[in-house]
């Protein structure tokens, strides 16, 4: 499925700052996909990103694919690829975070978890964001081609994307081709509230002396009997007693 960001109206990353992206997963993107955020470049694709020359953003399992509007007017086809993290290890993720509730927030794309990150790393040898030599950047300007490094164009993309990532996670999952988790419908604002009980069953009449007989012989005489066998009578008579009230009573 892919997902046009903003129904492609151009994106702007926020103004201020040598650095875009707040939240741990966005700046490991900015930062993997433009390993020198101090060059000129960089700086550029900062100013590219802040002014609204990123539309048409859409991101799709493992692709990222926008235009920029050049400083001179001319429009550029962007991508960002990298490889999807395989399905079964989703779906190892998924499971964990059944019971692990550090992790449940990042499986759903609700939270920038590095927990998360940190459980695909080590358990999965498969990281969340994927290093630079793992992306594969285009762009269709003659920058690029002349320079063979990130231009200012994939620069302004890549803080597009770290600044849509900080507004809801559940971006970078999607590029990495993780189907973001449903939080339970039970789930509310009160994670201690519960559904609505079930209807209680009609209560079923117990024969006059039932407990008694439950508990078993006693042990202990009355005369000749046990005190079960002498206490049966009275229970019977209280039961007589009881429906005799009852009907009374209606």
């Amino acid at each position: 499925m892919t997902l046009l960001q903003d129904d492609g109206r151009a994106l702007r990353a926020p103004a201020g700052g040598d650095r875009v992206g707040s939240g741990p997963w966005a700046r490991w993107v900015a930062s993997a996909v433009v390993p020198d955020e101090g060059s000129a470049r960089a700086e550029r694709g900062r100013d590219l990103a802040r002014s609204g020359a990123v539309h048409d953003v859409r991101v799709s399992a493992g692709s990222v694919a926008a235009r920029v509007v050049g400083s001179k007017g001319a429009e550029y086809d962007v991508a960002l690829e990298a490889a999807v993290v395989p399905a079964r290890i989703w779906a190892d993720v998924a499971r964990a975070s059944r019971s692990r509730a550090l992790l449940v927030s990042g499986v759903e794309g609700t939270s920038q978890s590095i927990h998360l990150a940190h459980l695909m790393e080590t358990e999965h040898r498969e990281p969340l964001v994927p290093p630079s030599r793992r992306i594969r950047s285009s762009c269709s300007c003659p920058d690029r081609d002349h320079h063979g490094t990130v231009c200012k164009h994939v620069a302004a993309v890549a803080f597009v994307l770290a600044h849509a990532i900080d507004r809801d996670p559940a971006v970078l999952l999607r590029w990495r081709g993780c189907e973001p988790a449903e939080a339970p419908a039970s789930r509310g604002e009160d994670p201690w509230r519960s559904g609505p009980l079930p209807a209680a069953r009609p209560p079923r009449s117990l024969p006059p002396g039932a407990v008694v007989k439950r508990l078993g012989r006693s042990g202990v005489r009355v005369g000749s009997d046990d005190l079960a066998d002498a206490l049966e009578p009275a229970y019977r008579a209280f039961a007589s007693l009881a429906a005799t009230a009852d009907d009374t009573s209606a």
